[in-house]
């Protein structure tokens, strides 16, 4: 039994020993393979064909291919092709248009036994491309019924990107499969471009975009028959635009295009701009899918924010969006959106703007429409702008607001301050006494103090036009109910016009405060220069400086009108530059802050006092007057005026002085006239019935002072009338004589 189980067991065949045989067969004859290629491939020069690439290159795309190095193949681990530092020319042009300094693809090798091309990763480091956007300087004319100003830069363009993609995709693919007309299918697995470059030059404005530290890298890419299909892109770049850094992001879970249509998953667009105002936006797409001629995307959000120190505007706007590929069109039927502001200087610290619109856009026509409504609290209105022409914009819009209060949204402007250090005088400063106008003979005895001094500029940014240079705006205003800066207006109607360089807002005219304001505004921004004229009949100019001043120096009803011209590029040149006229006429004006009739009846004080009397301003004391005219003329940052003419009960008023529009100073010499009063007791009073009483008013605009002198009144009195005052001077002022006259008291 145990001999025949032996032979038995001695027969069966050996499987373990059979399988390591096998395995080591196969193990030898792949090394043998892998070896004979290998052979073959380090045999293989392949940088014999790198002519028969460039020329190839350049008769299919009409594009110049540099090679400039080396060619490297390799097959362990993977069939890779490795490309030395390479440029590519524009088309039909020897100028560089795209230029790698190194480039590697990796390919599979089995699926090149059925024709198709397996790309398993492609790396291009360093690419450096080169766009020109080709324009007129000046605005195409309109194109006929279904052409378009610069359609044909964009069949251009689009036949560039098909000859950009058909390079792209891979040449290969056999002869026969060129003829049938088919298309090479291609996949690459892993895309990487880093430390990329791009710049775009646009040769209409002579501007330059700069985008640098370009990162690309996605998942699978595939192109099977008609149908290019591409997931987990992700793509970074840093720019330079204007002087500000900007940061630009984009990624999508997956696209997938053919002839006949597009989806795709999520898409977020991103840009944000660094810097002491820093800014930053944000395009969300849920899902983006339908025939090119009609994508559509349920939920489309734009999201932008911009902050300035402790202000911030954040602006949000979402809706249905389709396009039109074909036709290059984009519509936003129904959008609704916000506009927050938060700023400290805001009367609640923030507001908020709700509203809502439609939006069209045609790329190919370069035209596109806004229409926006909103009914907040502060501003119920509606509004529609056209666009027209992308490189130099034309806009028409048309407002109409039932309400609006700007005050709500703008913070309050800031006033110019001036540094304390004093360098270059106002020309107008070394004369401040030198034209006094219209003054009577005893006017020539009065001692005016100046108290303009020189003041300095102050270092200031300078007004920014640029953008203005080029806009072509028409458009026009009608507002209901107005609030700016805290001015109350109704009825408001204007036009707005700009073109070369030159923006105008006329007509103006408005309901302010029971009167009716009426005007034109102009602005040359090439040199930059500015025209306004206003004229304000039976306007309450009380009600108007309160609100506008937050003061009470100033009430009255009446007519101003206005001329003024200036130029310069700052607020603080506009203002010494300021050249015109400003002519009032009102009635029941009340002078906040000195009671003349109050001052004139202590003469007797004043003379015991010695003759002066001095004090501040005091908002609890007014001179009510029956009516005050004059005219101001603007010069050198300097307001003059020298033919004030005023009445109150028992007092005339005139006067002559200016006032500093920078140091907001004021120096200015009230003559105050005692009308006849028969009533009068006291004989020094109708002893200076008609006689100029000077009073001096000076200082800055919020600490006003006042001073009153009688020793050239007394002076003029006795030389003019000195027969009339003798006896008052006897009874009541022959202390003070002896003092004015060193003890020659004259009779």
């Amino acid at each position: 039994m145990s001999a025949e189980r032996g032979t038995e067991t001695r027969a069966q065949p050996p499987t373990s020993s059979w399988r390591r045989r096998l395995l080591i067969i196969s193990a030898a004859a792949t090394a043998l393979l892998v070896l004979a290629v290998s052979l073959a491939i380090a045999l293989f020069d392949v940088n014999r064909y790198k002519a028969e690439i460039e020329d190839a290159v350049s008769t299919h795309s009409g594009r110049r291919l540099h090679l400039n190095g080396d060619l490297g193949l390799s097959i362990f681990p993977t069939l890779a092709i490795d490309l030395p530092a390479s440029s590519l020319s524009a088309a039909d042009s020897e100028a560089e248009f795209l230029s790698f300094a190194s480039a590697r693809m990796e390919i599979a090798l089995l699926p090149l036994l059925r024709q198709e091309i397996v790309i398993e990763s492609m790396h291009l480091r360093q690419a450096r491309a080169t766009v020109t956007l080709r324009g007129e300087h000046e605005a195409p004319a309109l194109p006929p019924e279904g052409a378009a100003p610069g359609a044909s830069d964009i069949a251009e363009t689009a036949d560039t990107a098909e000859t950009a993609n058909t390079a792209a995709a891979p040449a290969a693919g056999t002869a026969e499969h060129r003829r049938a007309g088919g298309e090479t299918n291609w996949e690459i697995g892993h895309l990487v471009l880093s430390d990329a470059a791009i710049t775009v030059h646009d040769a209409a404005s002579g501007k330059t975009l700069v985008l640098s530290a370009i990162t690309l890298e996605t998942g699978r890419l595939s192109r099977q028959g008609e149908t290019i299909t591409a997931a987990q892109l992700e793509l970074h770049a840093d720019g330079q635009h204007a002087a500000n850094a900007w940061t630009l992001a984009a990624s999508a879970e997956e696209i997938a295009l053919d002839r006949q249509k597009l989806s795709s998953g999520a898409i977020v667009l991103s840009a944000s701009r660094a810097g002491t105002q820093p800014f930053n936006a944000q395009l969300k797409l849920d899902s983006l899918s339908g025939p090119r001629s009609s994508l559509v995307a349920e939920n489309f959000l734009l999201t932008a924010t911009r902050r300035d120190g402790p202000a911030s505007m954040h602006a949000r706007v979402r809706g249905p969006l389709n396009a039109n590929l074909e036709e290059q069109t984009l519509t936003l039927a129904q959008l609704d959106g916000e506009l927050a502001l938060t700023d400290p200087l805001l009367p609640a610290g923030q507001a908020q703007l709700p509203f809502s619109g439609a939006m069209t856009l045609d790329a190919r026509r370069q035209h596109a429409t806004l229409e926006l409504a909103s009914s907040a609290r502060d501003a119920s209105f509606k509004a529609s702008i056209e666009l027209a022409y992308f490189a130099r914009p034309e806009i028409a819009f048309a407002l109409n607001a039932d309400r609006l209060n700007l005050d709500s949204y703008l913070a309050p402007a800031r006033p110019v301050t001036l540094e304390a250090a004093r360098q270059e005088p106002a020309p107008a400063a070394q004369a401040a006494s030198s034209n006094r106008g219209k003054n009577s003979a005893a006017a020539e005895h009065i001692v005016r103090i100046s108290t303009a001094a020189p003041v300095a500029v102050p270092a200031e940014p300078a007004f920014d036009l640029t953008p203005l240079r080029e806009l072509r705006l028409d458009g026009t205003l009608q507002i209901a109910q107005l609030q700016a800066r805290g001015i109350k207006a109704a009825s408001v109607h204007a036009s707005v016009h700009s073109a070369a360089g030159r923006a105008t807002l006329a007509p103006v005219s408005a309901q302010l405060y029971g009167g009716r304001a009426d005007g034109d505004f102009s602005l040359d921004t090439q040199v930059p220069q500015l025209s306004l004229n206003l004229a304000f009949n039976d306007v309450d100019f009380g009600a108007l400086a309160r609100d506008a001043l937050a003061r009470n120096d100033l009430s009255g009803r009446g007519n101003v009108d206005l001329a003024l011209s200036s130029s310069g590029r700052s607020r603080a040149e506009l203002t010494r530059a300021a050249q015109g006229t400003l002519r009032f006429a009102l009635r029941d004006v009340a002078l906040v802050g000195i009671d003349l009739s109050a001052v004139l009846g202590q003469l007797k004080e004043i003379l015991r006092d010695g003759g002066k009397q001095s004090g501040r301003f005091d908002r609890s004391q007014r001179t009510l007057l029956s009516h005050l005219d004059g005219t101001v003329k603007l010069a050198d940052g300097v307001a003059r005026n020298d033919d004030l003419d005023g009445a109150a009960p028992r007092l005339a008023l005139g006067g002559y002085g200016q006032f500093d529009l920078l140091s907001k100073t004021l120096d200015y010499t009230l003559r105050v006239m005692m009308a006849e009063n028969p009533a009068e007791g006291s004989k020094l009073l109708r002893a200076l019935e008609g006689l100029p009483v000077p009073v001096q008013v000076s200082g800055p605009a919020d600490e006003l002072r006042y001073s009153v002198s009688l020793q050239d009144v007394a002076s003029d009195a006795l030389t003019r009338r000195g027969a009339d005052i003798g006896a008052a001077l006897v009874e009541e002022a022959e202390r003070f004589l002896g003092k004015l006259f060193g003890g020659d008291e004259r009779k």
